[in-house]
């Protein structure tokens, strides 16, 4: 631990023994050792690219659904929203119109 305290500022020491390797380095007082090995490497990186291609692969099936879904699903024009407010407002009218006449009448 002294030896690695006496590194000079922003100096490394790396040691490797067949695929392993560790670092330590010295940055303003404080000592980061860092260790890897070949194989988990490989590992790490192999499901990292695994993990973006399915990831790639559910992200282009999303969008292929939602594009799908949107030509599927009938928009009604403007007019015919305004045909069914308009109808609605007259039915509703005409019942109350028909309630209140005929309270009336039995007065």
């Amino acid at each position: 631990m002294d030896s690695l305290l006496k590194l000079p500022e922003g100096a490394a020491y790396r040691e490797s023994n067949d695929r392993a390797h560790v670092e330590a380095t010295h940055q303003g007082g404080v000592i980061y050792i860092t260790g890897t090995c070949d194989s988990l490497q490989r590992q790490v990186e192999y499901y990292e690219a695994l993990y973006h291609t399915a990831r790639d692969a559910l992200d282009q099936t999303e969008q292929s659904l939602l594009q799908e879904l949107q030509k599927k699903t009938p928009t009604t024009p403007w007019w015919a929203d305004l045909a069914m407010l308009m109808l609605g407002y007259i039915v509703g009218a005409a019942a109350t119109i028909f309630v209140t006449k005929d309270k009336i009448f039995k007065k």
